[in-house]
């Protein structure tokens, strides 16, 4: 039995609809496609951003607690012939080695934390103690270590200082040392302020600049005078 032509018209036309509905479909697929392609990409990026602020403040509350209660402190050196008072600040450009003042948690702990700031295989370190020592291997097994940063290409630090010998204004006087010398000049004091710049290795820098405990311009912590008046 043969189709009439108004039969085959009508399934001419359908087969042009199925051809543009699944044309429509295709078009409406690749757009749900990049559309979800291009969210889940912001997605992952917004996660690794994310993470990279929590690091971030993380490290800024680790680290303003160590400097910004930085304090003097001295104990006896055991290769002295006669009884000595070392300061314990090792201040070079690349490590940072101090004593701060820390929460009170538990009677045998103390309120001193002894720390070192330096980059170990890659990552920013603080290895500290809770017990008095000029040397680590002093310290016995009351040493523990954290990672404070990772994936970090270079550290460096600058040390705030004042010159009392100099006769021009304040900013003659006041002076950025990337070392903190003790032994030699015999001070036992510690820098006015601390700067800590880190270099991670996908090329972001970030500075962090505190005072330590109980400097400001009239009083500090440990055998120091004001400067005098210009």
């Amino acid at each position: 039995m043969s189709s009439s032509p108004r039969q085959r018209r009508r399934s001419a036309f359908t087969l042009l609809e199925l051809i543009i509905a699944v044309s429509i479909l295709m078009l409406i697929a690749v757009a749900l496609f990049s559309f979800s392609s291009e969210t889940t990409g912001y997605w992952s990026r917004l996660i690794v951003e994310r993470n990279r602020f929590q690091e971030l403040l993380d490290l800024d509350r680790s680290i303003d607690n160590i400097l910004t209660h930085a304090v003097p402190f001295l104990w006896p050196d055991p290769d002295a012939d006669l009884f000595k008072e070392v300061p314990f600040v090792l201040a070079t450009p690349n490590t940072l080695r101090i004593a701060y003042l820390h929460r009170l948690n538990d009677l045998e702990e103390g309120a001193i934390r002894f720390v070192e700031i330096a980059i170990k295989d890659g990552a920013l370190s603080a290895t500290y103690s809770d017990r008095p020592f000029l040397y680590w291997e002093d310290a016995g097994n009351r040493v523990w270590s954290c990672v404070l940063a990772h994936d970090v290409e270079s550290v460096s630090f600058l040390y705030a200082d004042w010159n009392d010998d100099a006769t021009g204004l304040w900013e003659e006087r006041f002076l950025w040392q990337d070392e903190w010398e003790t032994v030699e000049s015999e001070r036992e004091d510690i820098p006015l302020a601390i700067m800590m710049t880190l270099v991670w290795k996908d090329g972001r820098i970030e500075s962090w600049l505190r005072r330590t405990m109980g400097n400001s311009y009239r009083e500090r912590y440990g055998k120091w005078e004001p400067p005098k008046s210009l």
